[in-house]
């Protein structure tokens, strides 16, 4: 299986010689072949910090933040994460379910915005966004960036990778009065490493998007770069179509090997040093416990469960293995470790059972930067949306960002 790696004309004059190299790097050391491709408003909705979001949960109390002041000042960023329930274009959306009318796509694109309006997003990473092709998905999330520039009166930049499996993608909302879009890189033509090593070669189902970004601080005294990653991985819809009969979690567990290697050698900076920042967040379709989440977030790898390994699969796609098989992690959940949120049920409940398949990881060395004040060490200024419950089937999260003059 051949594949390609091409870096379009505005990544290139941003990364220039050092970029491609890097990007290089990436390929030569980890065999995974890149593809690239290219505050607002009043405080409107209401922001929890308690349950999920579904038809049948009960509004939930909003988390009270932590009254103590943050030296550094105001948040310089705050990255949110939102799966948008399938939302393309009115007719894309219609044609995968006949009754819907043009007044429930209004009332969706609203209630989508109350959400981003009511933690002031600055950059949303969108999951299930239905395209044919870049141009129809971009479409799809025009409304969107219309609404916010009327009711909040800003103005969003869309970025979005190549749709794949079924027309759907991901991409990025990013205001253009908090962040300059250095490049973006699509890893669509990522090969993924193989469980078993007989397995036909895959790729992503859809393709995680990076974007770069250059977020000078209020005061203009510091300007950071920040990288995110937004991924949606492998949903388990059609599981009776996996042979190992554990709902694709063994893709899943790919994909997050492949997509972690790859932060790790693109980012080497951003787990050496708090230099720069480095986040991925999106929608796992997977609980924090399972498999394909251990290996994200490096406690466990792939190799761990190949035929030297450790460990293997519980039923649930849990891991079961032998004493000293951990690692320590390369990244960490800033809302299922975070002591204000940690103990809530999830983002997704599903015939009752409550999973937290969105997430916002970071490195070590970024973490500081989302604490809720310069001292607050395991508690970070992060939490999830669930209202209005129309807009979607999974919460929004987000995470605020703070360095100040440092």
């Amino acid at each position: 299986m051949r594949c390609f790696r091409l870096i379009d004309i505005a990544a290139l004059s941003y990364l220039g010689r050092v970029g491609v190299l890097v990007v290089a790097a990436v390929i030569s050391a980890l065999a995974l072949p890149v593809a690239s491709a290219e505050e607002g408003a009043g405080e409107q909705g209401q922001v929890e910090s308690k349950g999920a979001e579904h038809a049948d949960t009960k509004r939930k109390p909003a988390l009270k933040p932590d009254l103590g002041a943050d030296t550094r000042g105001q948040h310089e960023l705050t990255v949110c994460s939102q799966n948008l329930k399938l939302l393309g274009t009115f007719a894309a959306t219609k044609q995968k379910n006949i009754k819907y009318t043009e007044r429930q796509h209004e009332e969706k694109i609203e209630d989508l915005v109350q959400r981003f309006l009511s933690v002031k997003c600055d950059v949303i990473g969108v999951q299930e966004v239905l395209g044919v092709n870049t141009a129809a998905a971009e479409a799809a999330l025009q409304p969107l960036v219309d609404r916010l520039r009327k009711v909040a009166n800003r103005t969003y930049q869309i970025r979005v990778s190549p749709p794949a499996e079924g027309g759907m993608t991901v991409g990025f909302l990013v205001a253009e009065d908090r962040a300059i879009i250095g490049s973006t890189l699509s890893y669509a033509r990522v090969e993924l490493p193989k469980l078993v090593a007989k397995q036909r070669p895959r790729l992503f189902s859809r393709a995680p998007l990076e974007v770069q970004l250059l977020v000078r601080s209020r005061g203009g005294e510091v300007t950071k770069t920040v990288s995110i990653v937004n991924f949606h991985l492998k949903s388990k819809r059609g599981g009776q179509g996996d042979p190992t009969g554990l709902e694709w979690e063994t893709y899943r567990m790919e994909m997050a090997e492949a997509m972690r290697r790859i932060v790790e050698v693109r980012h080497q900076k951003a787990f050496a040093s708090s230099e720069s920042i480095l986040l991925l967040l999106g929608d796992r379709n997977s609980n924090f416990d399972v498999a394909s989440a251990r290996i994200l977030e490096g406690s466990l790898t792939l190799a761990n469960f190949q035929n030297a390994g450790g460990c293997r699969l519980s039923k649930r796609g849990v891991p079961i293995c032998q004493v000293g098989e951990e690692n320590p992690k390369r990244l960490f959940s800033v809302l299922t470790s975070n002591q204000s949120v940690q103990s809530l049920p999830g983002t997704f409940v599903y015939k009752g059972e409550f999973s937290w398949l969105d997430d916002i990881l970071m490195p070590s060395e970024s973490l500081s930067y989302a604490w809720q004040s310069s001292t607050s060490e395991g508690r970070y200024e992060s939490g999830v949306v669930y209202e209005p419950k129309q807009a979607s089937d999974h919460a929004m999260i987000w995470v605020k960002l703070n360095w100040g003059s440092e």
